[in-house]
């Protein structure tokens, strides 16, 4: 996977400004009175611009580049290249804003800038990386704690009793009236649970395996309801359903609201819609409250936006009107994908 350089959030901006609303004053003023104004107010801005910038290539780029495992050869490499062009940017400007002799190009004036500069910008870097570390923490302990939430609601739904229940007894019913098909659906029932205890632990499955599951949730559905709902998918080839992740249980999820939340019709059945695309999953369905108004706590789709937020670090969409309703949730290629394990 291609490296690429974290962007700061918010509160990495805001302690930059901090940092700098309280340390350039006082910079400003040795400069005030070694150099005079003239040249003070220009090698301010010069030390802001050139300190933060080396403090952003460090943190956002050097560190990463080091956590991610990469050959201690080009972790290296680049710390040397950001080593010798940060001390001469130093040194250069340095020597134009303040150094009325010609600049004159020597490894001992280099040596000296890097150790000059080292210390320039070392509180801001040691501010920096300390607030990422912290950062790093709780989006891990976050994203732990999502996922313990995850896993226990998935042994209740294993274990529900209403949802054992309403199944048994389509089972019976077939048993009794078509042996044949009792066997498929003990069958599809089988499958569903197989897909929660294998991926129980994991963060992502691919959309091949999600529609999977989903299509013997359906099939158990539609004993359940008949024709009072009806599903269509509109999907990407087949190849790219393998390469696409999404979490675990996503579909199940969004499936059981609608049909939760909405009155089916066998004389005007309910149309529920999955659509994927190489970037995105969604479930939409026209709006037909039940007549007898559902306890909902909200718990599973709330659940289902924090996990999304914390593994791929994007929010999942919810377009509510009237008539209709729709919910998109982001979905990732393997190569781009990483594991909070």
């Amino acid at each position: 996977m291609p490296f690429t350089f974290q962007r700061p959030s918010r509160s990495d901006l805001l302690l930059v400004l901090v940092y700098w609303l309280l340390a350039a004053p006082i910079i400003f003023f040795s400069y005030l009175q070694q150099f005079g104004l003239g040249r003070a107010a220009p090698t301010i801005l010069y030390t802001i611009g050139l300190d933060t910038l080396a403090v952003y290539l460090l943190v956002f780029g050097l560190l990463p580049l080091a956590l991610a495992r990469r050959s201690a050869w080009v972790v290296l490499a680049a710390l040397v290249v950001f080593v010798v062009l940060d001390a001469h940017l130093y040194w250069l400007g340095y020597g134009l804003l303040l150094d009325e002799k010609p600049l004159h190009w020597n490894a001992g004036s280099i040596l000296s800038t890097i150790m000059r500069h080292t210390q320039s910008y070392g509180m801001l870097g040691i501010l920096m990386a300390g607030k990422r570390y912290f950062d790093v923490q709780k989006r891990l302990l976050q994203t732990q704690q999502a996922q313990t939430e995850s896993e226990l609601r998935n042994l209740k739904a294993q274990l529900d009793p209403h949802f054992l229940f309403n199944n048994l007894n389509v089972l019976r019913g077939l048993i009794q009236h078509d042996p044949t098909e009792a066997n498929e659906y003990l069958s599809r029932f089988a499958n569903l649970y197989r897909f929660l205890i294998r991926h129980k632990d994991d963060d992502f499955v691919t959309l091949a395996e999600e529609l999977q599951f989903v299509d013997e949730y359906v099939y158990l559905l539609r004993h359940r309801f008949g024709a009072a709902y009806a599903f269509r998918q509109t999907l990407p080839e087949a190849a790219a359903l393998h390469q696409l992740l999404v979490v675990p249980g996503t579909l199940q999820l969004l499936v059981e609201n609608a049909i939760k939340h909405n009155a089916g019709d066998e004389d005007a059945p309910l149309l529920i819609e999955i659509q994927a695309s190489d970037t995105e999953l969604s479930v939409q369905h026209l709006r037909r409250p039940k007549l007898t108004p559902v306890d909902s706590t909200g718990l599973g789709l709330a659940n289902l936006r924090e996990r999304y937020r914390l593994l791929f670090g994007r929010e999942i969409k919810v377009e509510a009107t009237a008539a209709q309703f729709r919910v998109v949730v982001p979905v990732l290629r393997q190569a781009r994908a990483w594991s909070a394990a």
